[in-house]
This record gives C-alpha cells, structure tokens and sequence, in this order.
C-alpha cells in the first residue's frame, strides 16, 4: 500500500530524513520497499503483515515511528461545533455478537461538493479517486487512522431507521459498483426499514449512496467480525479497502471517533 510520509508527520514531529526513517520503520517490521516522488510529495510503498490492521494507516505508521525516536505522538480529538436540535434516528442491532458495536452520527442541511485540495491531493496521491467532500471523508478517515466508515444518504433511507440483521432468502442487493447482488441467510446486511442497503463491512449499496442531491447524511461506523466479513468478501467475489481490515480486525474502539472525524 502507499503512504504519504509527509501526512505520517502530521503526527510526530521527526527530525530524521525520509530515507532513513524508512530504513528505520522496515527494521521494525513496515517494510517500506520503494520511495515515490520528493519533498512534500513522498510516498512510501509499504508492505505490511496481515497481523497488523493497526498499522494499515498514517496514524499507526506515526505511532511506530514515535516509538522509534522516543517522540510524543500528537492525539486525535475532533473538534465539532456544538449540536443543534436533537432529532432522534433509532438503530436495531439484531445480531450484537456480530456487530457488537455500531455507531453513527446525522449531518443535515449539507452541500455536496468537491473536497478541500489538501483532502484531494493526498487521496490522489494514495491513488484514491476524489468523488466528493462527504464520499471524501470517509477514505481519508481510513487512510489517517485504518477505520473503515461509510455514508448514508439519510433521506433514501426507508423508515428513517437502520437495522442490522441477516439477509433473507430471496432480497437482493444493488451494491455501489452497480451489481445486483443476490443475497443469502448467511450474509450479514445493514438495512432500512424496507430494504438492505449495504453488505455489512464490505460494501455499501447504490439506492442509498451519496449525491449531487444530498441534504442529509448518516454516518456509520461500526466493529463487524472479521470471520463474517471474510465469508461474505468471497462469496460475492468483493475485496475492498474496507472488507481488507475488517476481516483483519478493525480497532472496536475507534468507532466514535471516526464518525467525528468523518464529520469534521
């Protein structure tokens, strides 16, 4: 995977030059196997170990490296503006061994439009395509802290609820590459009211994705186990940056703070 170094030292103030810090991280275990661009630019091609999820982004890359040096690392901590009117949006987990935690936080009156350049340029330079500022959010929250979330339209939501459950024998699943999915009992699915809008961990679902037209967003960032994921990845033949951690075993407890940071 690619890393910028420059995004890495947004959280420790290092002294040491690009080439030797990544000397020093692959002694450690992140193999850093090739150095991309110059100066602000750099990125690193890094091979890590499938036992460490933790490390699959910036912050984590940053926490080796703080050890390393003996250097503070800067903590996370999102600063939103004070909620308005509370509006309740009611969540059912029916499988809590599954999905024992889910969290998620509602954004209304938005506007959908491109992302900051700096949001942008460093998603450009991961090879990630900018789509737009709420889309955006979600693929720097896992590039900076390794937490896959995803994003509601909450108006296409049916019932103005979310319920996690199994899928049942005979729904069907239009995925956000556009591919129906015939689903099965087995697979574990994020659901409105009506239908299933997303294959739990994997991948969201096209009939509730992010647009032009958005106003009000839903995010949601949950812990799925891995086991679950992994099945459900192979069976519909899907493998994405999300599906890759959560079959590895996502931080459980990183599911608030990435919502904020989403919203942020």
């Amino acid at each position: 995977m690619k890393l910028s170094a420059n995004w890495i030292r947004d959280f420790v103030d290092l002294t040491v030059g690009n080439d030797r810090l990544a000397e020093d991280l692959t002694d450690v275990g992140i193999g850093v196997e090739g150095i991309l661009g110059g100066g602000a630019d750099t990125v690193f091609e890094v091979e890590i170990g499938t036992n460490r999820p933790d490390a699959m982004n910036h912050y984590g890359v940053a926490r080796e490296a703080a050890a390393i040096y003996d250097l503070p690392l800067k903590p996370i901590d999102p600063k939103l503006p004070s909620p308005g009117k509370s509006v309740p949006f009611p969540i059912t987990v029916e499988e809590p061994q599954l999905c024992p935690r889910f969290s998620a936080r509602v954004i209304r009156g938005t506007r959908i439009k491109p992302s900051p350049e700096k949001v942008a340029h460093r998603l450009q330079l991961l090879d990630q395509r900018p789509i737009s500022n709420a889309v955006d959010a979600t693929n720097y929250v896992l590039w900076e802290i390794g937490k896959p979330t995803h994003v509601f339209d909450a108006d296409l939501l049916g019932g103005g609820r979310i319920i996690v459950r199994h899928a049942r024998a005979g729904e069907i699943l239009k995925t956000l590459d556009g591919i129906e999915r015939k689903l099965t009992t087995e697979d574990l699915v994020v659901c409105d009211a009506k239908k299933p809008v997303g294959l739990a961990g994997v991948m969201g679902g096209y009939d509730t994705m992010i647009t032009d037209k958005t106003r009000n967003i839903v995010i949601e960032s949950a812990w799925w186990d891995p086991g679950t994921v992994r099945k459900m990845s192979r069976r519909h033949g899907i493998h994405t940056d999300a599906s890759h951690r959560f079959e590895r075993g996502a931080d459980f407890e990183s599911t608030v703070i990435s919502c904020d940071l989403v919203a942020k």
